[in-house]
């Protein structure tokens, strides 16, 4: 029985394992894939050059705590500043990445032949998610040590002072977690995409409906907050709000630390509240694709 049990084991991972190295390798061949980490990059380094660009101008009350912008030019703000930037527009190209994934395989008449060769359909699915994270951690590594550079370059520029006090070892882990947290919020915008992907057997209603509720949903609940009474509470049981509550939490100067669409930072839900939210959602789109992709029928 032991040795029963280890060999459909073995069997389950051994061929998980070649279904994730094939989709790493397609993600990593696709030009697509390269596209979405250059955009990345290059949004956080034009707006550190464009705080640069801007760094003497006095900010409003309210707004970074009415300082000055060359707070986020700081080396020490350069990584959090970064994460909170992915959080925002890395949404968005997760968002495309993961659809692409599954959606294109119907686009292109591949999803039957690609079926064949993957034993099942949960292995199919679950290569897919797990390539697809592996490359946005890549991606996001990737981004955080151009926005770090960036920052070292717009400090020498802007004629401000280098020092490296600020790295040690509780700010190393701050960070990692702040990581680890981006990561986190933007999966439940992902597994949306990833769920409306296989919905509309496509590429697009995946792309369309994960990157709308990213830019339209900071607006309607705005609108609830303002309206006041029972409707008021309804964010807090959405995604926005609490992917801000998280985001909040980056070491960035007050006012700054906007998460997903921005909104209106007042009465965000407790941390606590948040995690479990997001992980309620991401883990109810990610049971419904796998449930959609199960019952019913691959159409070449």
């Amino acid at each position: 029985m032991t040795s029963t049990g280890v060999t459909i084991h073995e069997t389950l991972f051994s061929g998980l394992g070649r279904l994730i190295k094939a989709e790493f390798y397609k993600l990593q061949k696709r030009t697509m894939t390269k596209v979405l980490i250059i955009v990345m990059v290059g949004i956080i380094v034009l707006v550190d050059f464009l705080l640069l660009a801007i760094s003497n101008v006095n900010l409003p009350p309210g707004m970074g705590g009415g300082g000055r912008i060359e707070n986020l030019l700081g080396l020490p703000s350069a990584i959090p500043f970064s994460l909170t930037l992915i959080s925002s527009f890395g949404a968005v190209l997760t968002i495309i990445l993961m659809a692409s994934s599954t959606g294109n395989e119907y686009n292109w008449k591949t999803i039957r032949i690609a079926m064949t060769a993957s034993e099942s359909r949960f292995k199919f699915l679950a290569a897919k998610l797990i390539s697809v994270s592996l490359f946005v951690l890549a991606g996001m590594l990737i981004s955080v040590a151009a926005g770090f550079i960036a920052s070292m370059l717009t400090t020498a520029i802007g004629g401000y002072a280098f020092n490296f006090d600020f790295a040690t070892g509780s700010y190393l882990w701050a960070q990692f977690l702040q990581f680890l947290r981006t990561f986190f919020v933007i999966m439940p915008y992902a597994a949306l995409g990833f769920l409306m992907a296989i919905v509309g057997r496509s590429a697009m209603p995946g792309i369309a409906t994960g990157i709308g509720v990213v830019f339209l949903e900071s607006i309607i609940t705005t609108f609830m907050v303002l309206a006041g009474g029972w409707i008021a509470t309804v964010p807090n049981y959405l995604l926005s709000a609490n992917v801000n509550s998280i985001v909040s939490l980056s070491d960035l100067p007050t006012g700054f630390g906007r998460g997903i669409g921005g909104g209106i930072e007042e009465n965000l839900p407790s941390p606590s509240h948040a995690y479990i939210t997001l992980a309620i959602y991401t883990v109810a789109f990610l049971v419904m694709a796998f449930y959609f992709f199960r019952k019913r029928d691959i159409t070449s």
